[in-house]
């Protein structure tokens, strides 16, 4: 799917921010691999960590404010309300973000989004793929999801980072990619549209030049006739005065007695 199409899916799609439920996985941490999940009916230790407690203290406030998600928000609703640009305000120019093409073909897209002057997050998208990457394996999405909401909770404080703050982030590098794509289609439209008129100028001028190695043959081929059948006429007379036996039509009836007092 096509940039543009995967960043206009993204700007309708809603997003509902899911309190951590009851019994939440404990939080990943980036430097230890991700625990198992924790065997169904197991009941929580004098072992349990700090960690573990503020978690617990976390679900029972949300419980006792209320049970039940948020109202669901469009994409684009949910970057109105935080700080930066809005989609439709993010702008990057092909040429002056240049840097991002790399001589060995590659794109730098980290000069895309500094092209783009998007605000810079401490926890965003790219540190979320690397959070997803650490889950185990073949866990449901529902489970997914409460892990990296019981996370995010423990970064919030420290980090301000939430799902509203990362998918914020995800939407606007995809805008600033779909613009970046957009701006450098134009700028190759442009460049493909003056090449094709210069090499149409060319093939003009090539057809000119040709046409003048054309006439210009030609005038030597009819010049070069014209002299040699001149020059033949004169040589007949040349002939005709010497004692030479040459081509001429002269030749071959001139005597050199009849000639000899030339």
């Amino acid at each position: 799917m096509p940039i543009a199409d995967k960043f206009r899916k993204a700007v309708g799609l809603f997003v509902t921010m899911d309190e951590p439920k009851s019994e939440a996985p404990r939080a990943l941490n980036f430097s230890e691999p991700a625990p198992s999940p924790t065997p169904h009916g197991n009941t929580p230790s004098a072992e349990m960590t700090e960690l573990d407690r503020k978690l617990a203290e976390i679900e029972k406030k949300s419980k006792a404010i209320g049970t039940g998600s948020q109202a669901p928000q469009t994409v684009e609703q949910l970057v109105r309300q935080s700080d930066g640009p809005n989609l439709d305000e993010i702008k990057v120019s092909a040429e002056e973000t240049s840097g991002a093409l790399l001589p060995n073909g590659n794109v730098d897209v980290q000069a895309i989004y500094a092209g783009a002057k998007l605000p810079t997050v401490t926890f965003g998208a790219e540190q979320t793929r690397e959070l997803l990457s650490k889950l185990p394996n073949g866990l449901s999405l529902d489970m997914q999801r409460q892990m990296v909401a019981a996370t995010l909770t423990t970064m919030g404080a420290t980090m301000g980072a939430s799902a509203e703050t990362i998918v914020a982030d995800a939407s606007r590098k995809l805008a600033a990619l779909a613009s970046y794509i957009e701006d450098l289609r134009k700028v190759t439209t442009e460049r493909m549209s003056y090449a094709q008129a210069e090499i149409e100028a060319l093939q003009a001028r090539i057809t000119e030049q040709q046409g003048i190695i054309a006439s210009t043959q030609q005038q030597l081929t009819t010049a070069q006739a014209q002299c040699e059948a001149e020059a033949d006429k004169i040589d007949d007379i040349l002939e005709f005065f010497s004692l030479d036996t040459g081509p001429s039509k002269y030749a071959a009836s001139v005597q050199p007695s009849a000639v000899s007092g030339f």
